[in-house]
């Protein structure tokens, strides 16, 4: 690479540099102006929604007045006893004065409420039940009641409820008006198409159903958002924030779309202007410095071959600059390199006939060595002699070379005779060390064999049932180990899943282990509850057991349609739980001992309810038990911070998984595993 090239890349390096960090900046304070704006949007969004319902709550207020005026509405809602009436009284006041509700009436509901009887209710379908608890009683306290009410069926209505001025027994009366007024008047005063939807997701109303169809994928429902989207060849930015009920509890999110195609089309078009602008001048500025460099390099460059020449032998060459720059001091030194190389000249020649010399005092010595040695030890020693004279012809300028030579010379000879007195007793251990390594060999062959069938009795298809997702892994620290993992059904409805870790490694505990596993699975086939299964089990393990080996064992049995597990934990390592709301904590304890450490232990049951979304992480010690180099333990505590700083962006059983095997491996790194590793994650997804 030339100087010119280097010095062009390098302000190519510093201009690309610079742009970036300016893109940068530019790009951070886009995205805090955009964090700004989707604020602003919201707190406009929700200050309107509130403007938005106090206008409706006003509305169906004057026609409360005016019932409450009423005579005969009064009247016929005091007397209102469905043992007795049908209502036909109060349908007729409401009928005489213009006020039955209708879905062109601004009153599309009226309910009369007495405490302890059903509500009598006529226009819309009203929800069920109309108010809650809380509402109900802050009603008959005198209170009065205004607000959004979602029941059942996904039905959302604007409330407006007070007490009739009647004597004795209170009576209340309730006005509604179905949400999507509410929307309608948003997207008049705002100029744009609102919906309304539930905290699942579910679409209450909407003003526009086609855009909203297009935008549902991109919306979460417990969560205020601001974005951009494409929707055909419009832009649209949408909005979402989340609305309470009468009881100020959170029921939905209120989302919000604008078109504003020209405002965003403007925005990107002065973006890629501004980038074009940026590249076209770095171009610019490296075309400009390339000419610069390759008029004033041109000299130089004339300087070079003149050196070249000289290299290769040509001392006639000539260089002429009289100028009194760094090219006439090329020139000087040029013409006495010329002269440097007429005296080296003279100097090799002489260099030559010393070589001559030292040639047979060498020839000599090889001769004197060769009449002492054997035929084998003859061609080595001729071997080696030759590697020196070669090295000795490489570096013709060191001094003593003769001497070093000779010196290498006698080395040789003396190791030549340490050879043949140390060949006999290393034929010996070279036979020895054959029949050890085919030993080892067969042995190696055995343990990898073994290695195979123990990877091929653990299940390799994950349950196919859209009720669960489950992901397991298992890393043995030797060819072979003693965790093990299985799950199978029970039947339609029950799945029963362990995860074990038997005492010791390597083939004992590969064999206790397939023990343990076929044992297990033949008893749960029969004995489905977790407890009496683990006892027989024990009973089973504990039996001639003189080896004294043990297995620590998680089972459970999870019912799908409900999502209830009952586990029994016997001394292993308490699995954690995931919550759908991202919180982590360790499932409860039951007590048990180790399987096979002694017979007749009753061992006893817990119960975790899940629900949709919730995740189990279960594991062996080889996690929390994980060396560094500086021999620190992974320990319980990392784990935690692990699972709590995955829980939230890791939903799928395999990137839990993945992401607590890269943290045990950061951890120990490069450090040798320690024990037998293994991780069975799962997630429950509802009936």
């Amino acid at each position: 690479m030339t100087l010119r090239l280097r010095i062009i890349l390098i302000v190519a390096a510093g201009l690309l540099l610079t742009s970036l960090a300016l893109l940068g900046s530019g790009w951070i304070a886009q995205q805090l102006q955009q964090e700004r704006i989707a604020q602003l949007a919201q707190q406009a969004q929700s200050s309107l929604w509130e403007q938005i319902l106090a206008a409706e709550e006003q509305d169906m207020d004057a026609g409360l007045d005016k019932l409450a005026a009423m005579p005969a509405f009064v009247k016929a809602a005091k007397a209102l006893d469905s043992n007795t009436l049908d209502g036909k009284a109060l349908e007729k006041a409401l009928i005489a004065q213009n006020l039955y509700p209708g879905e062109d009436q601004q009153i599309q509901l009226i309910a009369v409420l007495r405490p302890g009887r059903e509500p009598f209710s006529l226009g819309r379908a009203a929800p069920q039940p109309l108010l809650d608890n809380s509402s109900l009683e802050q009603l008959f306290s005198g209170e009065v009641i205004n607000g959004l009410r979602l029941g059942s069926g996904n039905i959302a209505m604007v409330i407006s409820a007070r007490l009739l001025p009647v004597d004795g027994e209170p009576v209340a009366i309730v006005a509604g008006r179905h949400i999507g007024g509410a929307l309608h008047r948003l997207g008049q005063r705002g100029g744009l198409q609102a919906s309304l939807i539930d905290l699942r997701g579910s679409l209450i109303a909407t003003s526009n159903a086609d855009l909203w169809q297009q935008i549902e994928p991109r919306i979460a429902p417990r969560q205020s958002q601001y974005f951009e989207a494409d929707i055909g060849q419009r832009i649209h930015t949408v909005t979402s924030h989340q609305v309470r009920d009468l009881a100020q509890h959170d029921v939905g999110s209120l989302v919000t779309i604008k078109d504003q195609t020209e405002q965003s089309q403007a925005s990107r078009f002065l973006n890629r202007l501004t980038a074009g602008v940026a590249l076209a001048l770095i171009a610019c500025g490296l075309l400009g410095l390339s000419w610069y460099l390759r008029h004033s390099f041109k000299p130089l460059e004339q300087a070079i071959a003149a050196l070249q020449a000289l290299a290769t032998g040509n001392t006639d060459v000539q260089l002429h600059h009289a100028r009194n720059d760094e090219i006439g001091r090329i020139a000087k030194a040029v013409t006495s390199f010329r002269s440097s190389a007429r005296e080296l000249a003279r100097t090799r020649s002489l260099h030559d006939r010393v070589r001559r010399r030292q040639e047979q005092l060498i020839h000599q010595q090889l001769q004197q060595l060769a009449d002492a040695t054997d035929m084998t030890s003859r061609e080595e020693v001729l071997q080696l002699l030759q590697s020196g004279s070669e090295a000795q012809n490489a570096e013709p300028g060191e001094d003593n070379q003769l001497r070093q030579l000779a010196l290498v010379m006698s080395d040789l000879t003396r190791r030549i005779v340490d050879q043949h007195q140390r060949l006999s007793s290393m034929v010996v251990e070279l036979r020895e060390a054959l029949v050890t390594k085919t030993r080892l060999a067969g042995l190696q062959q055995e343990l990898q064999i073994a290695a195979e069938v123990q990877r091929s009795i653990l299940p390799q298809q994950m349950p196919e049932d859209p009720r669960l997702q489950m992901h397991c892994h298992i890393t043995p620290a030797r060819e072979v180990g003693g965790d093990f993992y299985d799950y199978f059904m029970l039947d339609d409805e029950h799945l029963g899943m362990v995860v074990a870790d038997v005492s010791g490694k390597g083939i004992p505990a590969a064999l206790f282990m397939a023990i343990t596993r076929t044992l297990l699975k033949s008893t749960a086939a029969f004995v489905t509850a977790p407890g009496p299964c683990i006892r027989r089990l024990n009973e089973l393990l504990a039996a001639e057991n003189e080896q004294m080996m043990f297995v620590t064992v998680f089972y459970g049995v999870l019912h799908l349609p409900s999502g209830q597990l009952r586990y029994v934990n016997a001394g292993h390592n308490p699995p954690y739980l995931l919550s759908a709301s991202n919180q982590v904590q360790t499932l409860a304890r039951t007590g048990g001992v180790a399987v096979a450490v002694s017979e007749e232990f009753p061992y006893q049951e817990a119960v975790l309810q899940l629900q949709p979304g919730d995740r189990l992480f279960l594991f062996t010690d080889g996690v929390t038990e994980a060396f560094n180099a500086e021999q620190q333990e992974y320990g319980d505590k990392r784990l935690v911070s692990t699972l709590q700083s995955a829980a939230a962006h890791c939903q799928q059983p395999e990137e839990l998984n993945r992401v607590v095997l890269q943290s045990v491996r950061d951890f120990e790194d490069g450090a040798p595993q320690a024990d037998d590793i293994t991780c069975v994650s799962l997630r429950y997804c509802g009936p």
